[in-house]
């Protein structure tokens, strides 16, 4: 275990990893141990308190061994929460091995031979996994609390685990059982013959054991009376939750022809349900005609959940959106309009049709997850191909045949292993079709489907994208994309993640000094993350530490950092540049941001803060609004200002358009951005994002034949390949939206 990825360290992996081993120790250790006792072969005076004492700390010492082995390797590799990582231990086998020693102790005094009792063991233990599995194959939670290994947390992409009061009310009840069933044996067992009598529970045979066994019955009915109503109320403790308990917690469901859509009513989604459910009626028709399959005849569940925090309390999967396979049903965060991944997701239930017969998918992940990519499409700034190109061109893309299969799938860095199987299979549909396929795709018999072997077709897709031409901006765009490595191979993923979680909650309550603190922690958990990198720098400079925050930029740009990092630092001297006054310093930095090309909006941060250091009359108005906090948004007062001293700064009007755009105040942003276009700024870029805000609103506003003639135009003008398919998108939204909306 010293030597696995993720195991080889004191925490969560371990612990889990641990709970087997224990569990079947434990448990045969008691079997064996009260046969000796059934037999005569050892005093049998203890009584049955006594013998459970024996066996527990005899099972106790199983955990002890293999954590002095990983506490020694932990430290010598470097811990990374020894604490959490030891209270895992503690809650998880500790938990198991009480759990696992009454379980055996009661399979030998009820069967009294080890054969029938070791058979009962096993089934009991096979019950509990069976309970679970069928919980997570026909319940919408992909987690599971469970006696034997405690806590399955779900999706491996969710790298934020940690212990929370659902985990500790879950093995409190396990404790329970513990109690119920020792303090029950107490009562019944006849310690002369070692045999359960469960008249004993009314009527102790003595008076030496009447007070006991009268605690013992007191005790055994109050654990079995907490038991029934945690029961009752496990899925308000969140340990056993269902889907009714789901949508009765969502509270608002809207009906389509082909939905069944559920959300938070107290959400943003609840304001925007009415376009939420056209678009998914949309993407239904596009996938169905891509796919070249028929809508299915019965609604599709669509579940839309106000928080991530929300959807790993009700299902698991906090940052991951998925679909219910064999179910039809797909579960997403709540996010800005349209949802960038329901297409992905739906495209998994649609080609449910056409999958294999377990669960609707394909037993290649590569070609279940790459389909979906396939069918979406939409991958930002370049398509899946081109991605892919940059990786091979890289270094980066491991090889395709590694990942087409489940385990290569899932140990890859999903950023990787997603637009790579994408790209392969959006390859063999549009060479050879949908129909061979589909034929494929059950389960990934490449052979059948197209008559050729994996590494004929794969090498086949390698010579088409090593065709495509990308340049150095692109390159550099994608290592940034597919640099970080899978979990596998970091270093303290968890401890980083609850960290990065915890400072960046911090950040958006403004309690910038403990941000700090977090992100410092974070760094030094996992040194070198973007992330916190970004989030540090953010933070010290928020809490007012202006050099410390000049220094840290810096020494981010002496390193050999992501580009979008790079940007970010260049920027942040910037601003401090220009709040000190030094507008040569301010422009060079700003001018070095743009140069790296990080994103278009970086580069529109960028020539915003540029326009405004050229208009030296409202220069200090406009710094005001654009260096505030986020949550001064009413300093866009200050921009209005601006104008009435300069009205030809067409940045200035583009600035109120965008600002009203984000507080959904569409109609008053209309007439800002059609001012803006009508002065045009200094580079195409923000005339570009001034005509799709102008087109979003016109579409917001319902004006669908306006916001499609805007979007018309851009299809014509946009500077990008990817602006333009972004234009071509809108446009056929607008037209579907016109006809269907009411």
């Amino acid at each position: 275990m010293t030597q696995i990825p993720l195991i080889d360290d004191l925490g969560f992996e371990f612990a889990l990893a641990m709970t087997l081993p224990v569990a079947f120790g434990a448990g045969f250790l008691a079997i064996f141990l009260c046969y000796d006792m059934l037999t005569g072969k050892r005093v049998r005076d203890m009584g049955v308190g006594g013998t459970f004492a024996t066996l527990e700390a005899v099972a106790l010492l199983l955990l002890v061994p293999p954590l002095v082995v990983m506490t020694i390797k932990s430290y010598l590799s470097g811990f990374c929460a020894p604490l959490e990582g030891l209270a895992f231990y503690l809650l998880l086998p500790g938990v198991t091995a009480f759990f696992s020693t009454a379980l055996g102790m009661g399979c030998i005094l009820v069967t009294r031979r080890p054969r029938p009792a070791g058979g009962l063991f096993i089934a009991c233990i096979a019950a509990f996994f069976g309970v679970s599995l069928y919980r997570i194959l026909t319940q919408p939670p992909v987690f599971a609390y469970n006696p034997i290994i405690g806590y399955f947390p779900g999706p491996i992409y969710d790298e934020i685990v940690q212990i929370t009061p659902t985990l500790l009310a879950s093995r409190a009840i396990d404790l329970l059982w513990v109690v119920a069933a020792t303090t029950g044996l107490y009562a019944c067992v006849d310690t002369q013959t070692w045999t359960v009598k469960r008249r004993l529970f009314l009527k102790p045979p003595s008076l030496r054991r009447e007070i006991g066994a009268t605690v013992a019955r007191i005790v055994c009915l109050s654990a079995c009376i907490t038991l029934a109503v945690a029961h009752t109320n496990r899925a308000k403790l969140g340990i056993v939750v269902d889907r009714t308990h789901i949508r009765q917690t969502l509270g608002g469901h809207k009906q389509t022809p082909h939905f069944d859509i559920y959300y938070d009513r107290n959400s943003d989604t609840a304001r925007r349900i009415e376009w939420i459910a056209l678009d998914h009626e949309y993407q239904l028709a596009r996938l169905a005609k891509f796919l070249d399959v028929k809508p299915p005849s019965h609604r599709i569940g669509s579940y839309i959940y106000a928080s991530p925090e929300q959807k790993k309390r009700l299902m698991g999967a906090q940052d991951t959106s998925l679909e219910r396979p064999g179910e039809e049903e797909m579960h997403l965060n709540d996010e800005p309009f349209p949802h960038p991944v329901i297409k992905h997701e739906l495209a998994h239930v649609l080609s449910s049709v056409f999958g294999n017969r377990l669960y609707g998918g394909s037993y290649k992940m590569g070609f279940h997850e790459g389909l979906a990519v396939a069918a979406d499409w939409n991958e930002g700034r370049l398509t899946p191909h081109q991605w892919s190109r940059a990786m091979r061109q890289l270094g980066l893309a491991p090889p395709l045949e590694n990942i087409v299969g489940m385990v290569g799938f899932w140990t890859e860095a999903p950023s990787r292993a997603y637009t790579l199987c994408g790209s392969f299979v959006r390859f063999l549909i549009d060479r050879y079709g949908m129909e061979k396929f589909k034929i494929a795709f059950p389960d990934g018999d490449v052979e059948k489907g197209y008559g050729q072997s994996l590494s004929t077709l794969v090498k086949q897709w390698e010579a088409f994208t090593d065709s495509i031409r990308l340049s150095k901006e692109d390159l550099r765009i994608a290592r940034q994309a597919f640099i970080q490595p899978s979990i596998f191979e970091r270093r303290c993923p968890h401890r980083a993640a609850v960290l990065t979680y915890a400072a960046t909650t911090a950040y958006a309550k403004q309690r910038y000094r403990a941000a700090v603190r977090l992100f410092e922690q974070a760094e030094a958990a996992q040194p070198g993350g973007t992330a916190t990198l970004r989030g540090l720098l953010f933070s010290v400079y928020r809490a007012g530490h202006v050099g410390r925050a000049d220094s840290l930029a810096a020494s981010i740009l002496e390193k050999d950092v992501v580009v979008g990092l790079q940007k970010e630092a260049y920027l942040m001297q910037g601003d401090l540049a220009w709040e000190r006054g030094d507008i040569d310093r301010a422009r060079d930095r700003y001018q070095k941001a743009l140069d790296r090309h990080a994103s278009d909006r970086a580069d529109r941060e960028a020539l915003t803060k540029l326009a405004a250091l050229d208009r030296p009359r409202v220069r200090n108005l406009i710094r005001a609004y654009l260096l505030a906090d986020p949550d001064e948004g009413y300093k866009i007062r200050l921009v209005g200002e601006a104008l009435q001293v300069d009205p030809d700064f067409s940045v200035g009007y583009y600035l109120i358009g965008r600002r009203l755009f984000l507080e959904e105040s569409y109609r008053l942003a209309l007439p800002y951005l059609i001012r803006a276009s009508m002065v045009k700024t200094t580079d195409p870029l923000l005339d570009e994002e001034t005509q799709r805000l102008m087109g979003l609103c016109h579409f917001f506003e319902k004006r669908y034949d306006n916001a499609a003639e805007v979007f018309r135009k851009l299809t014509q003008t946009a500077s990008s390949p990817a602006r333009k398919t972004q234009a071509e998108e809108w446009l056929l939204r607008c037209a579907w939206f016109a006809q269907y909306s009411t």
